[in-house]
């Protein structure tokens, strides 16, 4: 059984909140990881907490897809490769910049 708590895991992937991640902002790689946040968050919302904790296979396989997605967006959000850009149509000599704050709270999803 996972070891998981869904309100520690819900409180980490909140980073969405930093301004920079809040739409309208134009920026294609932004958008395209505020809405990966944002879909991983409400995959997080729909996990029934007591099915989980009762050891429901379908809330633990749910739980594990969102660790999985957490993993990616951190490996996507601290990307130096220029990859990210090509895959969202930005520009991989001008790519994103998170910021600092955004990157260690992406670290800290994996946690």
């Amino acid at each position: 059984m996972s070891t998981t708590n869904i309100q520690d895991l819900n409180a980490k992937i909140a980073f969405e909140s930093h301004p920079q991640c809040k739409p309208p902002n134009t920026h294609p790689t932004i958008f395209f990881l505020y809405d990966f946040v944002r879909n991983t968050h409400n995959q997080l919302k729909a996990v029934d907490a007591e099915k989980y904790a009762a050891g429901d296979n379908g809330a633990k396989n749910a739980v594990g897809e969102v660790e999985g997605r957490n993993a990616f967006a951190n490996m996507l959000i601290n990307d130096t490769s220029g990859k990210l850009s090509m895959m969202t149509g930005g520009n991989p000599s001008n790519p994103a910049d998170f910021g600092a704050e955004i990157k260690a709270k992406a670290q800290i999803l994996t946690q």
